[in-house]
């Protein structure tokens, strides 16, 4: 099943990459077929045709977030992973309000990536 096509909005991806890719420990691979985003190796966000897929979204900022867009568990071919939020980005106006959901999630993979650095560095 192909999930992004970059034909479909070549501009989100574009724009997307421009504010993502200026964060620290920030930087692209494609999984999944999609561009993806992670943070210190840490997948935090990806692409797919007409929106994003969040990965680290807490519950409160899920339901905040589904007040201004569109906003389902991520289906990955038969399996659906619920915790992960796939966010329909139609403009620029949604691309901004997602933004910030996109930094959390971001924020969160670097803290998960830290606590596992500590955890090899031990006592």
């Amino acid at each position: 099943m192909k999930y992004y096509t970059e034909a479909a909005d070549p501009e989100l991806r574009e724009r997307l990459e421009e504010e993502l890719l200026s964060w620290p420990k920030a930087s692209k691979r494609t999984m999944f077929g999609c561009p993806s985003y992670q943070a210190a190796g840490r997948l935090f966000a990806f692409l797919v045709d007409a929106g994003v897929v969040i990965t680290h979204l807490r519950t409160a900022d899920r339901e905040t977030l589904s007040q201004h867009c569109e906003i389902e568990p991520f289906q990955a071919g038969e399996r659906t992973i619920e915790r992960w939020g796939q966010v329909a980005v139609n403009d620029e106006r949604d691309l901004r309000y997602v933004l910030p959901y996109v930094r959390k999630s971001y924020e969160e993979a670097l803290n998960r990536a830290s606590e596992i650095w500590a955890e090899d560095e031990g006592p």
